[in-house]
């Protein structure tokens, strides 16, 4: 469960430009793997009393392997809004299966312009790019991004040892069928990993996705739909 410049560059980044202001909210998903349900996901996204706003998530397995082996995964995504940019803050991920346990955290040193990262006990430090963020935040950034009618998306996230450009391109619009009804949805690409990852936002109503599609390693396909 994810940020925003229309064109960017390594060594100087355009400001972020924000056309709608954030809410709290929150919402339910069905998880599927390669057409099967296999779990439920729930997002909030909340205001905290300095200003700053965290997105937590928790994915639970309910069925098939995810159910066998007690899938249980959380994130934390704090950031905030300043001088008209987005900026990550702390960042989390805890995953507990009865077969692997993940951890990741990332500290963003904003003073020191110094990202920190711990994943699964191994170190790693890197310099931020402005207006850094984590994958989960990405979510709510494209929301932002496409509210404020951005079509080309360009968000530096922070991963395991680097900050990452990825970028996106609206891809259209459209009518999807979801657990929850029928919804009029904006469809977004990442581009810069063909065939990686879409969403699909309803902008204006809501800084979180409808529908989430991912590609993994393996080939599988993640489908996360909003009840």
């Amino acid at each position: 469960m994810r940020n925003l410049y229309v064109t960017a560059c390594l060594l100087a980044l355009p400001a972020l430009v924000f056309g709608a202001a954030l809410t709290p909210e929150q919402a339910n998903y069905a998880v599927s793997r390669d057409a099967k349900v296999i779990g439920t996901a729930t997002y909030s996204l909340g205001a905290n009393a300095d200003g700053t706003w965290t997105l937590h998530s928790e994915t639970r397995g309910t069925g098939g392997m995810a159910k066998l082996f007690g899938l249980d995964v959380r994130e934390d995504s704090t950031f905030a809004l300043r001088d008209g940019q987005l900026q990550g803050l702390r960042y989390s991920y805890e995953q507990d299966a009865a077969i692997r346990h993940k951890r990741r955290r990332i500290d963003f040193d904003w003073n020191a312009r110094q990202i920190r990262v711990r994943d699964n006990g191994k170190d790693f430090r890197y310099a931020t790019q402005p207006g850094t963020i984590d994958r989960s935040a990405a979510a709510v950034a494209l929301g932002i991004a496409l509210a404020s009618g951005q079509t080309t998306i360009t968000l530096p996230v922070a991963v395991r040892d680097r900050v990452q450009m990825q970028r996106y391109a609206v891809r259209g619009d459209s009518v999807i069928d979801l657990p929850g009804g029928r919804h009029a949805a904006t469809e977004i690409e990442r581009t810069d990993m063909p065939g990686k990852a879409k969403s699909w936002y309803a902008p204006g109503a809501s800084v979180l996705p409808l529908r989430v599609e991912q590609v993994q390693h393996d080939g599988s396909i993640i489908v996360m739909e909003r009840k």
